[in-house]
């Protein structure tokens, strides 16, 4: 059950007060922070222990920035798995999908064939998981019952950014479920820092053995060995290779972890190990649409993608559809059906 607080869990548009602040600002870069009197019983009954606010050897103890969890409402979820909108508003596009069916009624007699069908659809903006973190941090302690704290919400937000108005609504309402309050402030990123929260470095590295690519990886981020990254690694590397992929792709930067496989010029597959909660497949101009930043957004009628979510049965509608786009590029595999590829804690 969602973790229930006792104040305004969120807003229907911006307030009044952040869009008159923000009309004053001649700023790009903007931020979400308040300022709030908490009580000290609060914090010692783990009321802010999901933004990173403890109690512990009689003092507050504010920890590192922390993704708030899917579970606490509507926008935490929507900021950590991502959010597929269909726009009523825009028109229909055509869309063609493709399909295995037996022949004759008795594939295994009389094989299988590609069958397409073709249909007018609502048009999807698919948001990437933003990934936004809180972090908390102590403002004044006179001793009393209560303490001032500092919640700001990162990265920050540019007013030139795709839907600016839609996402600072988002990103006010992250914070203000979270910690009860929300303001906006200038912020003094530099635009060069702000990129590198946004956008991410994509590196090619050739196929081979789940260990030479472990190693490769963690040699190239220059960070040590991390057990979970290569667990996680190693549990997608056991899945492409029986789809004999050409190379395994990863994107870096400040928001996120991305991992896939190329097989053709025009098949890549790949996800965000961090706050994904879907699995891309790219064909048509697939470069230029993953090095998109991640509050760039997907749209039926400009990206030619396919997107599966992360929910039951994910894994072998993945396998079905890698299978058919391969066979689609006259391409024969000796993928058979393995074990699952582990399910996202």
């Amino acid at each position: 059950m969602p973790k229930k607080f006792p104040w305004k869990q969120n807003f229907l548009k911006v307030p009044a007060t952040i869009m008159k602040k923000l009309q004053k600002l001649d700023d790009d870069f903007v931020k979400i922070a308040a300022t709030k009197n908490i009580s000290k019983d609060d914090i010692k009954d783990g009321a802010y222990d999901h933004v990173g606010l403890f109690w512990g050897d009689g003092e507050v103890i504010t920890g590192e920035p922390v993704v708030p969890s899917a579970e606490i409402g509507k926008r935490p979820f929507r900021n950590a798995r991502g959010w597929d909108r269909v726009r009523e508003d825009w028109p229909k596009v055509t869309k063609t999908w493709t399909f295995e069916a037996p022949n004759f009624g008795d594939g295994a007699r009389n094989g299988y064939s590609t069958r397409y069908r073709t249909q007018e659809v609502k048009q999807h903006q698919i948001f990437e998981p933003q990934g936004m973190n809180i972090v908390a941090r102590v403002l004044k302690d006179n001793g009393g019952d209560k303490i001032l704290i500092n919640f700001e919400l990162s990265p920050v937000l540019s007013r030139s950014m795709p839907e600016f108005e839609l996402m600072l609504l988002w990103a006010i309402n992250v914070m203000q479920e979270n910690t009860g309050v929300a303001d906006l402030y200038a912020s003094d990123v530099s635009a060069e820092d702000y990129l590198k929260t946004i956008t991410l470095d994509w590196q090619i590295f050739p196929s081979g053995s789940a260990d030479e690519l472990i190693a490769r990886l963690e040699k190239n981020a220059g960070n040590g060995k991390n057990v979970e990254f290569a667990e996680e690694i190693r549990d997608r590397v056991s899945f492409f290779e029986v789809f004999e992929p050409a190379a395994y792709i990863r994107g870096q930067g400040g928001f996120g972890s991305y991992f896939g496989a190329q097989f053709t010029e025009d098949l890549v597959v790949f996800e965000n190990l961090r706050y994904g909660h879907a699995v891309y497949l790219l064909y048509e101009d697939w470069e230029q649409v993953s090095r998109r930043s991640r509050l760039d957004l997907l749209r039926d009628i400009d990206a030619n993608f396919d997107r599966i979510i992360h929910n039951n049965g994910w894994q072998t509608r993945l396998r079905e559809m890698l299978q058919l786009k391969l066979r689609e590029r006259g391409l024969s595999t000796r993928a058979a059906m393995r074990g699952p590829i582990r399910r996202r804690r």
